[in-house]
């Protein structure tokens, strides 16, 4: 399975894993099959999904431009979507965020989409969120527009615990498990029956 270090929702480890890994590696071994997970930056493994039959790929956004080039198995878990800043005062709102001199996002990822589509043009796209923190640290951008909790990990991984003010939430978007059209000998109606676990691994997160 392809994926991204998107925390808390995926990041390479292997006592955890983030939330929709460790919630995909619990029913992948209760189907009598091996986790395993292949890290790419997230457009990568967007594009090597879109074009490699029999290939997963989670946590994907689900948008109507992505509808058809993926197979949607499973929405794993809800996510806040939040502005983060080094700024006293955090970004409340879509105009608060117009004011922003340049906003940094994921390339691929449907933080972009919505900016753009809420006719924003003052967009950083980058390639990781460990690249975005470096850059809101750094001062080459002046906020952030990721997962809330990403945020915070992101800013903790980089030396900066606590160093980061979020505002409220944006929007909220579903982590999705999506695959190739062509899922080849996938288990997609095994995972798809899997018992979920998703509330109890969110709140053991949600709670540090």
């Amino acid at each position: 399975m392809l994926t991204s270090d998107i925390r808390p929702l995926s990041f390479p480890g292997t006592d955890r894993r983030g939330i929709t890994l460790d919630i995909l590696a619990e029913a992948i071994t209760a189907i009598g099959r091996t986790p395993r997970f292949t890290f790419l930056s997230f457009g990568e493994g967007v594009d090597r999904t879109r074009s490699t039959p029999g290939t997963l790929l989670c946590p994907i956004g689900r948008t109507p431009a992505r509808e058809a080039q993926f197979g949607w198995v499973a929405q794993v878990v809800e996510v806040p979507q939040a502005m983060g800043t080094l700024a006293d005062r955090p970004v409340l709102d879509l105009d608060g965020a117009r004011a922003v001199p340049r906003i940094g996002v994921v390339r691929n990822g449907l933080q972009e989409v919505f900016l753009r589509q809420a006719g924003l043009d003052n967009l950083v796209v980058l390639e990781t969120g460990h690249e975005l923190a470096l850059a809101l640290a750094e001062g080459r951008i002046a906020a952030w527009y990721a997962t809330e909790p990403e945020i915070h990990q992101q800013f903790a991984a980089i030396g900066r615990p606590g160093g980061i003010r979020t505002g409220p939430a944006l929007q909220t978007i579903a982590a999705w498990l999506a695959a190739h059209p062509d899922p080849r000998d996938l288990p997609i109606a095994a995972l798809q029956a899997a018992d979920g676990t998703a509330a109890r691994i969110y709140r053991s997160y949600a709670s540090g």
